[in-house]
């Protein structure tokens, strides 16, 4: 677990660097308080018990972005793997039963997706109701890729300097993420990544 342990570390410097909202707690309660209903991985129990996030929300210059702690993962999964007004009762048919919704925008309907049958966990994501594409390859890139992208966005473009004077996306601020991120995911995963927050 290096690597998702560098990524962890990576990603509580930014959040405290920059003292984002929430905090990421070493709790070890994975075990103990996993929904029954849910599928997990080795990489998910890992990142629970020494990084939970704990009402983290981050400003990504579009939509905040939310973690789900263990107390609302559940919760987090309604409208994906059960149907939105079901009341957990009705299995959405066409949602896998290994994708968990790890962190989701503010008002839902861009989930970012764990798929924990699968070794690393890589990590999908969705909008707009589009089919989840994949954007890493394993949760530790994942997160190394979204602690750079918070260290950009929040230390060289202070969250709304990403954009121009005219409501554009900065081709800088593009340009820094290709050199910065893209190496993290390799161009493909970087394309649909970069999709998903800016496209």
């Amino acid at each position: 677990m290096s690597a998702l342990d560098n990524s962890l570390n990576e990603l509580r410097r930014v959040h405290k660097k920059f003292d984002l909202e929430g905090s990421f707690e070493t709790n070890r309660q994975a075990n103990a308080k996993w929904p029954k209903t849910l599928a997990h991985s080795a990489e998910i129990d890992y990142f629970y018990d020494n990084c939970e996030p704990v009402d983290v929300e981050i400003e990504t210059g579009t939509t905040p972005i939310c973690f789900f702690d263990l107390s609302k993962i559940e919760d987090a999964q309604v409208g994906y793997k059960w149907m939105g007004d079901s009341n957990k009762t009705e299995i959405n048919e066409d949602w896998l039963d290994d994708y968990l919704v790890l962190m989701d925008d503010m008002g839902g309907g861009k989930p970012i997706i764990a798929i924990t049958s699968t070794i690393g966990t890589p990590v999908w994501a969705s909008y707009d109701a589009v089919d989840p594409f994949k954007i890493a390859d394993t949760l530790a890139d994942f997160f190394l890729a979204f602690a750079k992208l918070i260290e950009i966005v929040h230390g060289e473009y202070d969250i709304f300097g990403i954009y121009n004077d005219d409501d554009t996306l900065s081709t800088a601020f593009r340009e820094r993420l290709i050199e910065e991120v893209s190496p993290l995911l390799g161009t493909e995963n970087f394309e649909r990544f970069f999709d998903y927050f800016y496209g």
